[in-house]
């Protein structure tokens, strides 16, 4: 019969170990979703800029905004971006941008 500290030793090592392996997949998960974010931001961007939703302006600002959040891997930052954007999209959904008077530059 074993003796009762390896059996307590045993226990504590698996569950530290256990502990250990899901701290690494969720600093791995944490890691991977500013960049995906930042990857659907940046096409949505793209996207708004090409039809006309955007002045270039905007899109500079918004643009270096989100570099800078990447680099940092800023996660609020990016929920921010994400809002502004939004709030683009929302005010002419269908004309060309012609002034940039919600944003601050």
């Amino acid at each position: 019969m074993a003796h009762p500290i390896i059996v307590i030793a045993s226990f504590l090592t698996t569950i530290r170990s256990t502990w250990e392996l899901s701290r690494m997949v969720r600093e791995k998960r944490a890691a991977k979703t500013p960049r995906t974010d930042a990857k659907n931001t940046l096409v949505l961007l793209k996207r708004a800029y090409r039809k006309g939703l955007l002045l270039e302006r905007e899109f500079d600002y918004l643009f270096e905004r989100l570099m800078r959040a990447e680099a940092h891997n800023d996660v609020a930052v990016l929920w921010k971006i994400g809002a502004d954007f939004q709030a683009i999209l929302a005010r002419e959904s269908g004309q060309p941008a012609r002034r940039q008077r919600d944003m601050v530059y």
